[in-house]
C-alpha cells in the first residue's frame, strides 16, 4: 500500500529529524534486501530524505529501469546505484543531477560509465572543476559512513571500497556525459520526465524533475524545506531568479502535487510557496536594513520572525550576507 503525502511527510520528518530509530535501522523498515532507506513516494517513485546524508535523492522505477536524481556524498554513490539494480532486478540504471553541488554530485563516480548521466551543461562543466572535492570526500568515506549509517555492513563495505580508490579518482569519473537543458525529457521505461531549468536560482544550473503521470516534481536545491536557503557566491546564484524559478516551479503543482524538495521533509505546493516566502522577505528585510545604513556585518547578526524555527541554522547568517552583496551590487 503507497503511503499518501501526509504520511510520508510525517515518515520523512521522523527520518530528517533523527526520529525514534538510527538511521541503519531505518534503512531495513521497506524492503531488508535494500542498503539506504527508501520512501515511497507515489507509485514509480521513492527517496531517502535524511539531512545527515546530504540532498535528498530520488529514485524513478519503471519497465525494468530506474533513473536516480542526485547521488549524495561519494561515500553513498555505490549504495544509490546497487540499490537502483535490487529495485530493476538487474536493469539499466541512470542518474541526473539537479545542479553541480557535492553533496549532490559526490557519488557520481558509481554510475558514470555505467548507464546514461545527465546535468545541465553548466553544471557538467562545474563538476569537472571539484575533482579535489570529490577525492577529499572519498577519502573520508569510512568516517562518514561509521557516522551516519553505523551497522550497516554493506554500506561500510562500499564505503570502504571507495576510500581504497579515493587516489585513482579523475575528474572524468564524475562528469555526467548527457547535457539536458529546459524543455528536455528523459525516458524512463513507460514514465516521461520533463526537465526545467529556469534560468539562475540557487545556481546557474538548477534542474527541476516534473513526472506529470506521478504528479510528482523534484526542485533540487530551489527549495529548502523547513530550512534556512544556502547560498554559493560561486555557483552563480540569483537571489531574484531564485524567486522567479519557484514562481515557475508552482505552475507545474496542484492541489495534490507531491513535491521533493533537495533538503528537508517532502511534501505539496506549500513548501515551495514557503521557500519563495521566505526569500521574498528575506530580500525585503535586507534591503530595509541597507537603506538604514546597517553594514553588512551587523545586518548578519539579526533575525527576523519568518526566520523562527527553521533548520539550518548555521547558515542563516550566509543567507542574509549573500543578498545584501547582490542588493549592494545590482
Amino acid at each position: 500500500m503507497l503511503m499518501n503525502r501526509r504520511g510520508f511527510v510525517v515518515r520523512t520528518s521522523m527520518v530528517t529529524l533523527g526520529g525514534c530509530l538510527a538511521p541503519s535501522a531505518l534503512a531495513r523498515v521497506l524492503r531488508a534486501d535494500q542498503i539506504l532507506d527508501w520512501a515511497k513516494v507515489t507509485g514509480h517513485t521513492k527517496a531517502v530524505v535524511n539531512l545527515a546524508l546530504g540532498g535528498n535523492s530520488m529514485m524513478v522505477v519503471s519497465g525494468g529501469e530506474a533513473l536516480v536524481i542526485d547521488s549524495k556524498f561519494p561515500y553513498l554513490g555505490a549504495a544509490l546505484r546497487e540499490d537502483a539494480m535490487t529495485e530493476t532486478g538487474g536493469g539499466g540504471v541512470s542518474l541526473l543531477n539537479t545542479h553541480h553541488h557535492g553533496d549532490h554530485t559526490g557519488g557520481n563516480s558509481a554510475f558514470v560509465g555505467r548507464g546514461k548521466t545527465y546535468a545541465h551543461p553548466k553544471a557538467i562543466e562545474r563538476i569537472r572543476g571539484q575533482i579535489d572535492n570529490y577525492r577529499t570526500g572519498a577519502e573520508a568515506a569510512v568516517g562518514q559512513v561509521s557516522q551516519n549509517l553505523a551497522g550497516n555492513k554493506r554500506a561500510i563495505e562500499l564505503a570502504v571500497e571507495v576510500a581504497d580508490n579515493a587516489q585513482n579518482l579523475k575528474a572524468e569519473d564524475f562528469v555526467p556525459t548527457d547535457a539536458v537543458e529546459g524543455g528536455s525529457q528523459i525516458t524512463v521505461g513507460e514514465l516521461t520526465l520533463d526537465i526545467h531549468h529556469f534560468g539562475a536560482g540557487h545556481t546557474d544550473n538548477d534542474i527541476v524533475v516534473h513526472i506529470a503521470s506521478e504528479n510528482v516534481v523534484h526542485t533540487g536545491d530551489l527549495v529548502f524545506s523547513g530550512l534556512h536557503a544556502f547560498f554559493d557566491p560561486s555557483g552563480g546564484y540569483s537571489t531574484k531568479g531564485w524567486i522567479k524559478s519557484l514562481s515557475s516551479v508552482l505552475e507545474l503543482c496542484d492541489a495534490e502535487t507531491t513535491v521533493v524538495p533537495g533538503h528537508g521533509v517532502v511534501g505539496g505546493r506549500e513548501i515551495v510557496e514557503n521557500a519563495r516566502s521566505y526569500l521574498e522577505q528575506l530580500v525585503e528585510a535586507v534591503d530595509a536594513e541597507i537603506k538604514k545604513g546597517t553594514s553588512k556585518e551587523d545586518a548578519q547578526q539579526m533575525t527576523w520572525s519568518f526566520m523562527d524555527g527553521l533548520g539550518f541554522e548555521q547558515i542563516k547568517g550566509r543567507a542574509i550576507g549573500a543578498v545584501y552583496d547582490q542588493i549592494k551590487g545590482s
